[in-house]
C-alpha cells in the first residue's frame, strides 16, 4: 500500500508514517538490508531515515490471549477453538484433561499426588479422565512419548498444549 514512498523519498532521509486506523500499533519495513520497526506514537511511526527498496507492513491490535490453547484470527479478532474431544462433566474428585496438541500413538496421561494417589487414564479422542482425586495439588505426567508434567493440577477440566518436553494446560 505505500510501497511508492521509498521511490519518492530519498534513502537516507527521515521518514515519517500518518496511521489513522487506530488498532495499528506498530509499522514494520521489509528492506533490502533488513526489516526496521516503528511503534505508531499519536498517530505516527517515525524512522530516521529510510532504506532503499522498502515494502510496508502493519501490526495491528486483533483482541488478546487469556489462556493457552488454538485460536483462529482474523482481522476483527482471535477466537479460541475447542480440539475435537470427548465429551467430560466436571464432578468431585474428578480431572478432565484435554490435549490440544497430538501425542505419540500409545500415549498415556498419569497423576501423582503427595498423599501417595497415582492412576493413570488413556488418551481417548483427546481426552483423559481421573476420578478419585484428592483434593489437593497433583502432577500431571505425559508418558509414552517425549517425557513432560504439568503442576499443580486439581479436580475440573483442564486444557493441555505439549511443546517437546513442556506441558502448558490451563483451566476451563
Amino acid at each position: 500500500m505505500l510501497t511508492w514512498l521509498s521511490t519518492l523519498a530519498l534513502a537516507g532521509a527521515p521518514l515519517e508514517l500518518t496511521v489513522t486506523d487506530p488498532q495499528i500499533t506498530a509499522v514494520v519495513l521489509e528492506c533490502e538490508d533488513g526489516t526496521h520497526r516503528a511503534v505508531v506514537k499519536s498517530g505516527v511511526a517515525s524512522f530516521e531515515m529510510l532504506p532503499e527498496n522498502c515494502t510496508v507492513n502493519f501490526v495491528r491490535r486483533a483482541g488478546s490471549l487469556t489462556e493457552a490453547g488454538r485460536y483462529t484470527c482474523t482481522v476483527d479478532g482471535c477466537k479460541r477453538t475447542d480440539v475435537h474431544h470427548r465429551s467430560v462433566t466436571d464432578a468431585a474428585g474428578r480431572i478432565n484433561v484435554i490435549l490440544e496438541s497430538a501425542l505419540v500413538g500409545g500415549s498415556w496421561l498419569e497423576v501423582n499426588c503427595a498423599s501417595g494417589y497415582r492412576a493413570r487414564a488413556d488418551v481417548l479422542e483427546n481426552t483423559a479422565v481421573f476420578d478419585g482425586v484428592p483434593s489437593e495439588d497433583c502432577t500431571l505426567h505425559f508418558k509414552g512419548g517425549a517425557p513432560a508434567r504439568y503442576r499443580p493440577i486439581t479436580a475440573g477440566t483442564w486444557m493441555c498444549n505439549l511443546a517437546g518436553s513442556v506441558a502448558v494446560c490451563s483451566q476451563r
